[in-house]
Order: structure tokens, then C-alpha cells, then sequence
């Protein structure tokens, strides 16, 4: 049986059972089982990346020719359905014979060995019929975009009732694209130019962003990026380069005293760090003790010496001290539903709900007013997303403007390097929309208090 097929149903049944992120659950398969071939580890990432981004659409066609309703089929058999389907209308390079005879292993070899023959059924029936297979009429626009294009049905509708149906279809087009690995130039330790030289032996393509100053993409590299001496020396972060537009938002300025107040593994922090010319107090907070972890690594790796981490959560209102000192600038890059990054993260579509929006909304405000306490007269306050969610977004900062008198909004473009800033929504916030401008969907508001 295929080890990567094998590992691709281990991490998708995990994920179903757990919620756990299936990125993380490849990092800690791969942990523990360091001796698998860089190619089925290739597979596997596949598999599960692919099984995920177009899940929706395997399940219909699965229904199809199974005759059985998805919730009739126990989960073990219907993943061994999806990822052979996928096999099948997706990954060419693989003989369709095999996808069937490797599913039938997988189901064989599994808890339900009887389910093979019905595995080995649907999946023939779906090579003879893949040319005719029945699809939603346009006519029913939010069946037809959810199902050919695999997304939740509340989803779609929400977002043509928010952006209209061609940029909806956009944006599903743009969510089942394959997003580009991108890096950020360290430029304590390195200039892009000489780091361009260095990773251009190590990759089918490398080539500068368009937007960002200090951003490069890289095509097929030889390995893992982070298998690199380069990345271990700490010449590069990996980040898409929508976020790397976020801290020169805040414009942190060497000597100040800065918050990241929800600083996640520290891609936005070492960032700021970097601005700050490693010089002044930057604090990280987070409350997650993976991401701690993490954290501590980058600022090691980068060589940053500025960064003190704190453990905490940003919503307590008594998490400083009233007698510590006031805040110069600080960021809040709040927990968001992620719409923006769909394409990096598939699994999203599936946790998503109808109700995320209005619980984060409450949070983030919640995050909003607790940084104003502990920002300076005159202090910047940054507040930003990875979601193309109003409600999470533009609403969030009208509500906090309300709410303080005392803070205005600032126009993002001066803060914007030259070529990215028309990148903003018309009232001075920064937004990039996935379609247009092939970066993750994330948005930004510059807030300063008076």
C-alpha cells in the first residue's frame, strides 16, 4: 500500500476527528517519521491539499455514482472516495488504474475492509461517466459556483450578496489556484539582491514581488525552504507578500516601544523588528504556547535581540500593568475568519460559519479597545485581517471610531511602498483583493490617537 496515500487518509481523518490545522499535522507526521522519500511526502501534500480545495465538488460527483447519500458513507470510506476521485480528475501524471487499485488497498487494508469492492465500484464508474458527469445549472448561480467551484453553499451566497456574482466566481476561481511561495528578505542580515543570488542555484524560478520591497517568489525549489542553510541562518522569513505591506503600515521607528499584540509565530513581528533596525523594546504577545515557541525560533533564527515574548491574552483589560509605560505604536492582527487566505488554507471552507462573523467582530472590537488603553497621545494603532469579511473589517473600525472620539483614521497609501498604493478600498484602508491582484485577501486600517 502507497505510504503517501496511506499518510494523505491518516492526516484527513485527524483532521475531521480534531479540527487540528492539516499543515500542522503534516509537520508532525513528517517529525515522526523522518525517513519518508521526499516524493511521497510531495504525494501526500498533495493528496491532502487537494482532497481539501475541492472536497464539495468530489461529493457530488461521488453521490453520483454511489447511489448513496454522503452521510450514509462512514468517513474512513468516503476520504478513500475523495482521494481516489481526486486522483482520477486531477493529477494526470498518475495512471487512473492505479488510483482505483491503490483506494481499494486503502479500504481493504483499513477498518472496513469490506468497503472495496464498493470503493473499487464508484471510482470505476466515475472513470466511464467523468466526461458526462452532471453539474448545477447557471441558472441556479450559488449551486452551480458551490459545487463546480467547492465551496460551502452559505459562503457563496453571502459573498454575491456582498460583491456581486462575477467577483464572486473570481474569487472562487482565485481560492482553488495554487498560491505562490513568497519570502521576505531579512534586511538586518542580507539585501534582496544578494539573496536573489544565492537561492537562484536552488529553484526553477526565482523573481522579485511586485509590490513588496522586499519580497521574493520562489518556483520548484530543490527542497523544503526551510531545509535551506539560508532560512537556518535567518536571511528569510516565509510570508506572503500581502502581509508583508502590514508593518510598514505602523511605520515603527528604531528606539520606540512597540506591541505585536497578537503576534502569532512571528512573520509580522520579526518584521517590525527589522524596520525598527533591532533597536528599542518590541513585545510579542500570544497566548497560544506553540506559537510562543515558534516565536522564541524566529527571533533566534533572525537574530533579533529587541523582542521580549509574553504570554497572555490580548482581550484582558488588566494584562499590563496601570504602572507600566504607554505603548509608541502598536499592532493588533486579530484572530479573523480567514477568508483571504482560503487558497493557502482549503480546510477554511469547511470550518467556516454563518456565525463567525459576528462572534469575531465582538472579539476584535474587544481587541481594538483594550490596545487604545495602552497606547500613547499621538500613538498609532494598526488594526489587520486575512479576511475580505466587512463585517470583520471596514465595520469593525466605524464601530471603534464611534466608540473613540479620540482616535481618526489615516490614509495607508504614504505608508504603502510606490507600486502598491493603489492598494487600498476608497476611505484610506488598506485592501487587496485575491483575483486582482494574485495576494491573499487582507486588510488594514491606521488608526491614531490624538
Amino acid at each position: 500500500m502507497s505510504i503517501a496515500r496511506s499518510s494523505a487518509l491518516q492526516v484527513l481523518l485527524t483532521w475531521q476527528r480534531t479540527g487540528t490545522y492539516p499543515d500542522q499535522l503534516l509537520r508532525d507526521l513528517w517529525a515522526k517519521n523522518t525517513g519518508i522519500r521526499p516524493v511521497d511526502r510531495n504525494l501526500t501534500y498533495q493528496l491532502v491539499f487537494g482532497v481539501l480545495r475541492w472536497m464539495g465538488k468530489l461529493d457530488w460527483i461521488i453521490q453520483q455514482f454511489s447511489g448513496r447519500p454522503i452521510k450514509k458513507i462512514s468517513s474512513p470510506t468516503l476520504f478513500i472516495l475523495r482521494l481516489g476521485a481526486f486522483q482520477i480528475l486531477h493529477l494526470s501524471r498518475i495512471p487512473v488504474s492505479a488510483a482505483v487499485n491503490e483506494s481499494v488497498k486503502l479500504a481493504k487494508e483499513g477498518r472496513e475492509p469490506w468497503s472495496g469492492n464498493f470503493v473499487n465500484a464508484v471510482l470505476r464508474t466515475l472513470i466511464r461517466n467523468q466526461e458526462t458527469l452532471s453539474l448545477p445549472s447557471r441558472e441556479d448561480p450559488v449551486g452551480y459556483l458551490s459545487v463546480v467551484y467547492s465551496h460551502p453553499a452559505w459562503l457563496v451566497e453571502k459573498w454575491v450578496m456582498d460583491f456581486g456574482l462575477e467577483m464572486t466566481e473570481g474569487l472562487c476561481r482565485s481560492n482553488n489556484e495554487i498560491p505562490p511561495l513568497t519570502l521576505r528578505t531579512n534586511g538586518l542580515k542580507i539585501s534582496r539582491r544578494d539573496l536573489l543570488e544565492k537561492l537562484r542555484p536552488k529553484a526553477l524560478k526565482v523573481e522579485i514581488t511586485p509590490f513588496s520591497p522586499a519580497g521574493i517568489r520562489v518556483e520548484e525549489a530543490e527542497r523544503p525552504l526551510t531545509a535551506f542553510s539560508l532560512y537556518n541562518q535567518g536571511f528569510f522569513q516565509i510570508q506572503d507578500e500581502a502581509s508583508q505591506m502590514i508593518a510598514p503600515l505602523l511605520d515603527p521607528q528604531p528606539g520606540e516601544t512597540i506591541l505585536d499584540l497578537c503576534a502569532g509565530s512571528g512573520g509580522k513581528t520579526s518584521h517590525l523588528a527589522e524596520l525598527m533596525k533591532n533597536q528599542g523594546k518590541l513585545v510579542a504577545l500570544d497566548r497560544h504556547p506553540r506559537k510562543i515557541t515558534a516565536l522564541r525560533e524566529t527571533a533566534r533564527r533572525m537574530e533579533i535581540t529587541i523582542l521580549q515574548v509574553k504570554t497572555g491574552d490580548g482581550l484582558k483589560e488588566d494584562l499590563f500593568p496601570r504602572t507600566d509605560p504607554l505603548f509608541d505604536r502598536i499592532l493588533v492582527d486579530a484572530p479573523c475568519s480567514g477568508w483571504g487566505v482560503i487558497n493557502r488554507n482549503p480546510d477554511l471552507k469547511w470550518r467556516l460559519k454563518a456565525e463567525d462573523g459576528p462572534r469575531l467582530a465582538g472579539m476584535q472590537n474587544k481587541f481594538l479597545q483594550n490596545a487604545a488603553g495602552w497606547l500613547k497621545s499621538e500613538g498609532i494603532l494598526v488594526y489587520c485581517t486575512c479576511t475580505l469579511n466587512r463585517e470583520e473589517n471596514q465595520e469593525v473600525v466605524q464601530k471603534f471610531l464611534r466608540d473613540n472620539p479620540g482616535f481618526h483614521l489615516e490614509n495607508v497609501s504614504p505608508f504603502l511602498p510606490r507600486e502598491a498604493q493603489g492598494l487600498t478600498d476608497g476611505q484610506g484602508c488598506y485592501q487587496t483583493w485575491p483575483p486582482a491582484h494574485h495576494l491573499d485577501g487582507f486588510f488594514a486600517a491606521r488608526l491614531k490617537k490624538n
